[in-house]
């Protein structure tokens, strides 16, 4: 394949970032400063739905003010968990635009940088609305990174795909990997757009951090489809079924694969909104086992099955034999296996998420 020829999709998303790149104040940090944590009122930072523990015993028996508390904690711990997720591609996707500024056409390189200063805005605005948010309650970034051990995952993420691409000479797995990534924070994010009593300010952040996180998407579909025509042929099965059983691990409510960084940050977000330790462990374990709530909230349950069609049409549009990609959605869908079934039922409504758009 002809190495220019194969990114060469990147021209058009360069021409559709040029006409935002002189506005980062205007579409994020003037809203992020703009944002005042003190008069939020009842308004939301996340989906209501999608609040952590939305619906259980331990839910129910807060009072107004920690349910809104620990609404808004969520929008942290997903958000600074986002930040931390983009600094993390920041250093995998500077190291690509290296290799193309050396191998291949350098306005590849170009759009690959852009994509890096996207986002660290995004990066800066987030931190400016979690420190607000934070600083209302009394709490510092430390309190939420120390309730947030799962956060450490991102370095060994970048530790990882870099190792892997030194041994290899190249980033095609990480290229080839990162689609699910941006599938789960456009899930989140659209539904937080959707709900009715977010904050205004928050609201329309998220809007303008989705348009440019649909962008992303596509390079990260394009550039995997591309990365995985570059693998060796015998690598591209092993890569296939690894991508599989990446994307089955990432998730958006509760899932069959429980671990301890994800238990413990949740658990001591519980915590910083006043539960006591021992109640939100068994408060935690009775949400992991659907032990109140055998279905997840409607909004969850559908944000789960758009997440696992997405990836399905991914997995289509691979250039791989149809075995492989019977197998790749046999161990995706081992994670969704209640949604699915959901939808074969007739029981769930799908998402809709119609095109943003920016005004000029």
């Amino acid at each position: 394949m002809d190495p220019v020829a194969g990114f060469d999709f990147t021209r058009r998303l360069q021409a559709v970032s040029d006409r935002d790149v002189g506005r980062p104040h205007e579409l994020f940090l003037g809203p992020a400063n703009a944002f005042d944590a003190g008069r939020l009122g009842d308004r939301l930072l996340f989906p209501r739905e999608m609040t952590w523990f939305h619906g259980e015993p331990v839910f129910e028996a807060m009072s107004d003010e920690q349910r809104l508390m620990l609404n808004r904690l969520s929008f942290c711990q997903s958000y600074y968990s986002t930040a931390v997720a983009e600094a993390a591609t920041n250093v995998l996707n500077y190291e690509a635009a290296l290799d193309a500024f050396i191998d291949d056409d350098p306005d590849v390189a170009l759009y690959m940088a852009r994509e890096v200063t996207e986002e660290t805005v995004h990066i800066q605005t987030f931190l400016t609305v979690i420190r607000k948010v934070l600083a209302h309650y009394g709490l510092g970034l430390d309190d939420l990174r120390g309730a947030n051990p799962s956060l450490r995952m991102a370095k060994r993420y970048v530790q990882g795909h870099s190792l892997l691409g030194w041994l290899r000479g190249d980033l095609h797995y990480y290229y080839f990997t990162r689609f699910p990534l941006n599938v789960n924070q456009k899930t989140v994010e659209r539904c937080a757009i959707d709900e009715p009593d977010l904050d205004p300010s928050v609201r329309e952040i998220l809007k303008n951090h989705a348009i440019d996180e649909a962008r992303h998407m596509q390079m990260s579909r394009r550039t995997g489809q591309v990365a995985l025509s570059r693998m060796r042929p015998w690598a591209r099965i092993p890569a296939c079924l690894a991508f599989a059983r990446f994307a089955a691990g990432l998730y958006i409510g509760r899932h069959r694969r429980d671990g301890r960084l994800p238990r413990e940050t949740r658990t001591r977000t519980l915590m910083l909104c006043g539960v006591p330790e021992a109640e939100a462990r068994a408060a935690y374990r009775a949400w992991r086992d659907r032990t109140n709530q055998p279905d997840d909230p409607p909004l969850v349950q559908a944000g789960r099955l758009y997440y696992v069609k997405r990836n399905f049409e991914y997995v289509d549009s691979l250039d791989v034999p149809a075995w492989t990609k019977r197998r790749m959605k046999r161990v995706i869908a081992s994670g969704y296996a209640d949604v699915l079934r959901a939808e074969r039922s007739g029981e769930l409504r799908p998402l809709q998420l119609d095109d943003l758009e920016r005004a000029a």
